[in-house]
């Protein structure tokens, strides 16, 4: 029974009693009144006066004899109205956030999510579980105990998946009693572009010491000991165009490793053809080709592959890989190019190494993307010297180079398979090579095809 209907049959039983004590009252009052002015002790008008004063006296006796509310009951009521406009106020403000954010309840469950943090932790529902099952970070759980107890606001940095993405926590005391506020801020891209930087100034300024040490020693020679041979100025003009070549080729490839550094966390969201993008990357490298006498033969098992990837960046890979490829060839050679699908990564990837038994192979990147997701792959073959099995691991290192392996003095950078394998990482794709010493190598690249829905929502 409830504390209202308690109070209802309580105000029944006494409603006969407060009539009854009501008219006692007020008869009595009267004939007394009555009396002392017939008596002369009260003059009319004051009799008057009494009598209203008698009245109130018992009305306000009467009125005030109701049992009053249940105030406990009143209190819960109030107490609950406004839980629920807290909750509702809650909800609202998490959802709308445009960052991933949750709200902690005081008994550590996640009260409200939005559709932000469920991309964050790749979970379809978080409402209602403990914090301990969703936050695995624990120097975050940590700081959310801390917040509960103390209400000092805190921040946390914290890294995702693989160690490649940074996130800021923002703890802050929610309106309950050991509530928390955890907002997540997405530092991934000031981080790499912090890092970019650090990379990109250590790595030039090591690189283009060696380039402009020799243009600074011809220049200095050509204004001091040889400045009057004239005939010996167009071999130091010609030493210095190569090795000013060499440093805008050097610069150009950190500018290109760096931007994609940047952007590495970023998945693409266009669909392309992957055939049509490798002809034209191919067709465009044919005057190498023709310069090295190498034949640049390109064969495709589908004449349409659709994947999720930038155009520009597909291209960079089968540029830089084809033509590492014509570079490292025999002159008279053949570089062929192949691209295929097929039903699993995991088969992909050993259709882009597929080579000659007792070659050497290595991963030089493992895909991020299902194993059995379908997959394209393309296959680059050189008919080069090949590659010691003793370096190939060390393959797709920033300026690491083999060139006494591969044939002897070949003109480059160092960084060709570097961006090669920063691209694929950002495609969730894999990079491997294979290759045998005295007859050639192979490098591989495969990704993800794009799926039917991606499909029709791109169409």
């Amino acid at each position: 029974m409830s504390a209202s209907d308690t109070h209802d049959r309580q105000g029944a039983r006494k409603r006969p009693e407060r009539v009854r004590d009501f008219i006692v009252l007020t008869t009595g009052g009267a004939g007394l009144l009555t009396l002392l002015v017939v008596s002369g002790a009260l003059g009319f008008v004051e009799g008057i006066m009494a009598a209203i004063v008698l009245f109130a006296g018992a009305l306000a006796y009467y009125v005030g004899s109701v049992p009053p509310a249940p105030p406990a009951e009143d209190g819960r009521a109030a107490a609950s109205t406004q839980s629920v406009a807290d909750n509702t106020s809650i909800q609202t403000l998490v959802r709308a956030l445009p960052f991933p954010a949750l709200y902690v309840t005081p008994d550590e469950r996640i009260l409200v999510s939005n559709r932000h943090s469920g991309a964050l932790f790749r979970l379809n529902s978080i409402e209602g579980a403990l914090k301990s099952v969703i936050i695995r970070q624990p120097d975050v759980l940590s700081a959310t105990d801390r917040v509960a107890k103390s209400g000092a606001p805190e921040r946390v940095e914290f890294q995702t998946g693989e160690g490649d993405e940074l996130w800021l926590a923002h703890l802050t005391p929610g309106p309950e009693k050991k509530s928390v506020f955890v907002i997540f801020e997405d530092r991934t891209a000031v981080h790499r572009a912090e890092r970019a930087r650090a990379d990109f100034l250590a790595n030039a300024s090591h690189e283009l010491r060696t380039p402009l040490t020799a243009v600074s020693g011809f220049i200095e020679t050509m204004l001091g000991p040889a400045r009057d041979d004239r005939e010996s100025w167009d071999g130091f003009l010609e030493i210095m165009h190569q090795q000013t070549e060499r440093m805008r080729h050097l610069v150009a490839d950190l500018l290109s490793l760096s931007r994609i550094e940047f952007s590495e966390h970023r998945a693409p969201d266009t669909i392309i053809d992957l055939c049509d993008v490798t002809s034209r990357s191919i067709l465009s490298l044919q005057p190498l080709a023709h310069d090295k006498k190498v034949h640049l033969d390109f064969d495709t098992q589908a004449s349409d592959i659709p994947i999720t990837a930038s155009s520009d960046e597909i291209s960079q890979v089968v540029q830089n890989l084809v033509s590492n490829a014509i570079k490292y060839s025999r002159d008279g050679g053949r570089v062929k190019v192949m691209t295929g699908t097929a039903p699993s990564m995991s088969e992909a990837g050993r259709l882009a190494t597929r080579f000659i038994d007792g070659a050497g192979r290595s991963i030089l990147l493992q895909p991020r993307a299902s194993s059995e997701a379908r997959a394209a792959w393309v296959r680059v073959e050189d008919c080069g010297e090949g590659i010691a099995r003793k370096h190939l691991s060390r393959l797709g290192e920033r300026f690491y180079r083999v060139d006494e392996s591969r044939g002897g003095e070949i003109e480059g950078t160092g960084l060709g398979l570097a961006i090669v394998k920063h691209i694929m990482a950002r495609h969730r794709g894999g990079l491997a090579v294979a290759s045998k010493e005295g007859e050639g190598s192979v490098f591989g690249v495969w990704l993800p095809i794009a799926d039917a829905e991606s499909r029709l929502t791109d169409d």
